[in-house]
């Protein structure tokens, strides 16, 4: 199983939180390839995964200098390298359950081939701290829990969320990969995949993240 984690100017308690999540995910060490991808440029990111010393199957990859400077670039940069039968993306700051990565294998294994992903459900730990995050935490369980199962029983394209989609790796080359020119190359990837005749269905279980908390964080995001 690959993990594609894409990193860029990540705070250090950041890192330490992403690399326990990660090591806590409940699955055979030797059957586990993620993949830090990081900036070549950006040595404070990369300084910091050092400094926590990460278990083997952790590997850093430096993605280099050059246009466009865009995450699905860079997890194209890493797809070169993945070894996984099946691959996921999670982002900095995601908690997935430990049982996430069984849960998708069981899934698949029981699925048509045609299914080349399961988008697991996102919603918000700090849903509680203020307005802004109560009404983030509304939209995720309104998308995750209602418009994308929807979807998925209408036999309608679903427009994939930016982490926890969880992808055959040989499905996912075959469509070419993201777009690393589109800053919504996850809705992307998952029309794609329509086209090319895959299926997508919904994962029961849900990842965790943490909600910006100030307006002003919410509009640099």
């Amino acid at each position: 199983y690959t993990l594609l984690v894409p990193l860029y100017k990540e705070p250090a308690h950041v890192i330490a939180r992403l690399i326990r999540n990660l090591s806590a995910l409940d699955y055979p060490a030797e059957k586990l390839d993620i993949k830090l991808i990081c900036e070549a440029d950006d040595h404070a990111t990369i300084d910091s995964i050092k400094a926590q010393t990460p278990p083997q199957m952790m590997e850093i990859i430096h993605v280099p200098p050059g246009a466009p400077r865009t995450k699905p670039k860079a997890c194209n940069i890493a797809l070169q390298h993945a070894r996984g039968e099946f691959l996921v993306i999670y982002d900095a700051e995601d908690a997935p359950p430990p049982n996430q990565l069984r849960l998708a294998i069981a899934m698949f294994r029981q699925s048509s081939e045609r299914t080349a992903c399961l988008q697991a459900a996102l919603n918000y730990e700090n849903r509680s701290e203020n307005l802004l995050t109560k009404l983030f935490a509304i939209e995720y369980s309104a998308l995750f829990r209602m418009h994308l199962p929807a979807l998925e029983q209408l036999h309608i394209p679903i427009p994939l969320g930016g982490t926890s989609n969880h992808l055959r790796t040989a499905a996912l080359k075959q469509v070419g990969g993201w777009d690393a020119f589109n800053v919504t190359e996850d809705a992307d990837l998952g029309i794609r995949l329509a086209y090319f005749g895959y299926d997508t269905r919904v994962l029961p279980s849900c990842t965790m993240e943490e909600a910006p908390i100030t307006l002003r964080s919410w509009h640099k995001q």
